[in-house]
């Protein structure tokens, strides 16, 4: 996008794209943990590279990093909104926290399937294992992505009534 473009935009139209693009990467990390995928099956395992999970660790950390500085960005484009972008506006920092939040869980599910690898590496893992703490990640995970759907929904309410005022 170009500056000329940029200058034209209203703030909650850029705020809109940066988080657009936050969702995309973290959607595309939690696709590559948890969504079946033909290399995942053997023989194919045996030749392609699996999920890289410390990839995903620091994809996470880079987005919590993000989703701080688009707060900021919130808390600027507030005082320049016009009336029509305030209630997308308000609903943008609750949903960055859910985001935030969602993330820390991703993080931690693939922070645990990259210590499993490596103990299965040098062969730390007995074949009995206790799922317990697998299934906790997973269950906060699964709250944590639940807050971020219900807090983009009020998100994309605000974002309509800015749509609109724009037509």
């Amino acid at each position: 996008m170009s500056d000329q473009e940029n200058k034209e935009m209203l703030p909650s139209q850029v705020i809109f794209e940066n988080l657009k693009e936050l969702i995309r990467a973290k959607n595309t990390a939690h696709e590559s943990m948890f969504k079946f995928h033909w290399k995942k099956m053997w023989p194919f395992s045996l030749f392609w590279p699996q999920v890289d999970f410390e990839r995903i660790v620091r994809l996470m950390s880079e987005i919590r990093k993000n989703a701080i500085n688009q707060k900021n960005l919130v808390l600027q484009a507030q005082s320049k909104a016009k009336p029509f972008e305030k209630t997308f506006l308000e609903a943008v920092p609750a949903y960055l926290t859910a985001l935030d939040i969602s993330c820390q869980k991703l993080s931690a599910a693939a922070q645990w399937k990259q210590d499993m690898l490596m103990k299965k590496i040098h062969k730390d893992v007995k074949f009995r294992r206790d799922v317990s703490e697998w299934s906790r990640i997973l269950k906060e995970y699964e709250e944590a992505q639940g807050n971020l759907v219900r807090a983009g929904a009020i998100v994309q309410m605000g974002w309509g009534e800015v749509v609109q005022a724009i037509k």
